[in-house]
């Protein structure tokens, strides 16, 4: 019998695969956690105004501002970089029961906020998180102060070249009891202004399946956090209402009366993985008449 020694495996070449693995697997999560994306989203509306042709709204969601940074330049100068006409931030800036101290997260945002409305008008709608944070007064009266405007189940005209469009917002769930419902104060603005462009802020990302026909021509949400982990060709795997793989992740949709634009959202307190951070864009163009 011929006996032949089979060829011995390198040492510890298992154990470097494995560390450029993990390497490698580190640097995704530190790269999705920090390096801030722009996605930019042309949508076309036959009502809108011609003086809003090329208008831009940036839109900024879920930063868990405590924990994303007090100022965090990057995501300033890169805000600036979008030229926005205006900026809308569609709930939770804040962390629920974070601090222990009345106030303190609002605090800690402040200077991230000053600088923000230096850019170009702001207007903010709550998110879960701010009514959970037990520091919505206190982020009510520094908004105030800011000059951002809190839409709080209302709606503002913007105006452009004496032409205007209808801005709304609407309060999270987690508000009052009492409150004004969405598709009531849908209805005033379409009564009151029933052709005028529409474009709606809010932060959960569940209005395709509650009013698929809500009267308006934009949502902008969030909430979704981009389904936290993202797979290619597969979107995100965990939704925030602990459902595996949303559907209404991140992105354009357009099933219902409106088309609903999801961000992916800048912070989060789950680690992001494939999913970076983002600062939408949303480019309203006049849609031409084809003859």
């Amino acid at each position: 019998m011929k006996i032949t020694n089979a060829p011995k495996k390198p040492k510890h070449k298992g154990i470097a695969v494995a560390a450029v693995i993990l390497l490698l697997t580190a640097a995704v999560f530190i790269d999705s956690r920090v390096r801030i994306v722009d996605t930019e989203y042309t949508l076309y509306y036959k009502n809108l105004p011609q003086s809003f042709d090329g208008y831009r709204v940036v839109q900024l969601s879920d930063l868990h501002m405590a924990q994303f940074g007090k100022e965090n330049e990057n995501l300033l100068e890169n805000v600036t970089e979008q030229r926005p006409d205006i900026i809308v931030i569609t709930g939770d800036l804040l962390v629920r029961h974070m601090t222990k101290t009345s106030g303190e997260q609002t605090e800690t945002i402040r200077p991230f906020l000053e600088r923000l409305s230096e850019i170009a008008p702001c207007y903010f709608v709550s998110g879960n998180h701010e009514w959970a944070s037990g520091e919505i007064s206190e982020l009510t009266a520094l908004l105030a102060e800011l000059n951002i405007i809190y839409l709080n189940n209302e709606f503002v005209l913007l105006e452009k070249g004496g032409e205007s469009i209808v801005l709304a917002g609407v309060e999270d769930p987690n508000g009052p009891a009492d409150m004004m419902k969405p598709d009531e104060l849908a209805k005033i603005i379409s009564k009151n202004y029933p052709d005028k462009y529409t474009l709606l802020l809010t932060h959960r990302n569940n209005w395709l399946t509650k009013y698929p026909d809500l009267p308006v021509d934009t949502i902008l949400c969030g909430h979704a956090h981009g389904g936290i982990v993202r797979l290619p060709f597969a979107g995100g795997v965990l939704g925030t209402e602990r459902d595996i793989f949303p559907k209404y992740d991140a992105g354009v949709f357009n099933e219902g009366n409106y088309d609903m634009v999801v961000s992916r959202g800048l912070g989060g307190q789950i680690p992001r993985f494939l999913n970076n951070p983002e600062v939408v864009t949303v480019v309203l163009k006049k849609l031409k008449n084809i003859t």
